[in-house]
């Protein structure tokens, strides 16, 4: 029967809610022959098949483009996702790309296995001490930026690193993960391109997987959008949805884990077995002063250095939580710790590897039962 198959016309006039509506679709139709034939001439905007887009998409990356203050959003399924495809559209053979010391791990990766096979050089660089001697004998292409670094949360000179890579012709990419817009526009401060996991503090609730990648102007938005198409690049509009709905309580939730997590970094310094506190927000930071000059606040997430000891004892230290998780991401509404040893992780500033670190991502509880919870491990 076709009667089956046909869907019903329903008018949704009236029906005005506040939430996005969710549309979900592979296969978009045309109302003739004309406009079929010429859909792959239309603007990036309109809507051709579903992997290009949904008016649900849409919407999330006309919202973060205007928080970025940038030209063009576009959207990934992790923030990794997000990280290789800025580079993959860049790039090419031949080009080199600097990479912070304290990039994310799985950016080295990438760039060891799918970088070194297209041809592609990398340099590593000290964040701290970037100067033009980076750009000494090599064609730089891009810059990346993670701001803070990959946790060791130093902060780096983004418009210092901005000025001397525009001097060179060379791009400029933060991974602003850390911040989000609610606390930092690198764009704002000379980069190109900027960087989300909006799988962290944007969605905000552990349940969802989507980066996003905003630009400053139209010839990098085409560039990005070529890389996306040509790589089958895609998003469920049900993780949008989540992602939008998440981003209308991300300044609240910040604010709150920020202030926890600056008052957990205060009192655990004081530990006799905490070595050192990484958290740019605080005073005695040696990267306050550029932490302040960059950002509009601090969010949940710093580390604690602990004093030498053995890897036994490190493992034993975490069996009696109750209240933090233990877990690789961040971000949440939970309060998640992460036990991390560096070691090839970084390859032109050792100072921290083969340190017992442990990871804090404050989220929603008490900072009472934190603290509490926390001085189990550390006691």
């Amino acid at each position: 029967m076709t009667e089956v198959v046909r869907t019903v016309a329903q008018a949704a006039k009236g029906f005005d809610s506040l939430s996005v509506p969710t549309y979900r679709g592979s296969t978009i139709t045309f109302p003739d022959y004309k406009s079929f034939s010429e859909r792959g001439q239309r603007p990036r905007s309109s809507y051709s098949y579903g992997l290009a887009g949904t008016p649900t998409t849409r919407t999330l990356q006309n919202k973060l483009t205007e928080l970025e203050g940038a030209e063009d959003t576009f959207l990934t399924p992790s923030g990794l996702m997000a990280v290789t495809v800025v580079i993959l559209a860049v790039v090419k053979t031949g080009d080199v790309v600097l990479l912070p010391d304290n990039v994310y791990p799985p950016v080295r990766r990438f760039a060891a296995t799918t970088l070194a096979k297209l041809g592609v050089g990398v340099r590593y660089y000290d964040p701290l001490a970037f100067d033009d001697a980076q750009f000494d004998g090599a064609a730089v292409r891009l810059v990346w930026i993670e701001a803070p670094g990959s946790t060791t949360m130093e902060i780096p000179d983004i418009r210092n690193i901005a000025g001397r890579a525009a001097a060179r012709g060379a791009l400029v990419g933060c991974d602003n993960s850390w911040a989000s817009p609610v606390l930092c526009r690198p764009l704002a401060l000379g980069a190109d391109i900027v960087v989300e996991a909006v799988t962290k503090y944007l969605s905000g609730h552990s349940d969802v997987l989507l980066g996003s990648i905003s630009v400053r102007n139209e010839a990098l938005a085409r560039a990005v959008h070529d890389a996306v198409k040509s790589l089958g690049v895609g998003v469920s509009p049900d993780d949008c949805f989540l992602a939008l709905r998440g981003i209308e309580t991300a300044a609240v939730r910040l604010e709150r884990v920020g202030r926890t997590a600056l008052e957990l970094a205060k009192r655990l310094g004081e530990k006799s077995c905490v070595a050192e506190v990484l958290h740019p927000a605080l005073p005695d930071s040696p990267h306050h002063a550029l932490w302040q000059s960059q950002f509009q606040g601090a969010s949940g997430l710093f580390s604690l250095v602990l004093a030498d000891e053995e890897k036994a004892r490190f493992a034993e230290r975490f069996k009696s939580l109750t209240v933090f998780h233990l877990g690789a991401s961040w971000g949440g509404t939970h309060s998640v710790l992460a036990p991390v040893v560096l070691d090839s992780e970084r390859s032109v500033n050792r100072t921290y590897a083969g340190r017992k670190i442990i990871r804090i991502s404050a989220g929603l509880e008490s900072y009472e039962d934190l603290l509490c919870d926390i001085e189990t491990v550390l006691a």
